[in-house]
């Protein structure tokens, strides 16, 4: 899907899943859109647009980056909705399990269906 190594440009030792506390997992997913498609390529947009943006944040005074923003590998799951409902859940799940933020772009808002499902099977409030 993208030819973006790191989010935003940031420098490697912050792109590390082992020492990113913020997980970006990436769904150009644009299956069940009825009118005017296209929704598949926001996540490469995204990224592409995060290239030339600031990274300092005023509000915080600080560089977030710092602090570790993984690029998942992008879910390409695409054969039907349900499949790619299951793949975003098991991984989002996953990235959950190992005490990461997740964040996922797509796509369409079906993809959000597993991510809420992963998050409310591992959190009561």
């Amino acid at each position: 899907m993208s030819t973006t190594k790191n989010y935003a440009g940031i420098p490697d030792e912050f792109a590390k899943l082992e020492t990113s506390k913020i997980v970006l997992i990436p769904v150009p997913y644009d299956g069940t859109s009825t009118w005017g498609k296209g929704a598949d390529k926001g996540p490469q947009a995204f990224l592409d647009a995060s290239e030339n943006m600031e990274t300092y944040d005023i509000e915080t005074d600080t560089e977030v980056y710092q602090q570790g923003i993984y690029l998942a590998p992008a879910i390409t799951e695409a054969s039907s909705p349900e499949a790619m409902v299951a793949e975003v859940h098991k991984t989002t799940k996953d990235f959950i399990k190992r005490n990461k933020f997740v964040t996922l772009f797509g796509g369409e808002h079906s993809v959000s269906i597993g991510a809420i499902r992963a998050f409310n099977e591992l959190f009561d409030d």
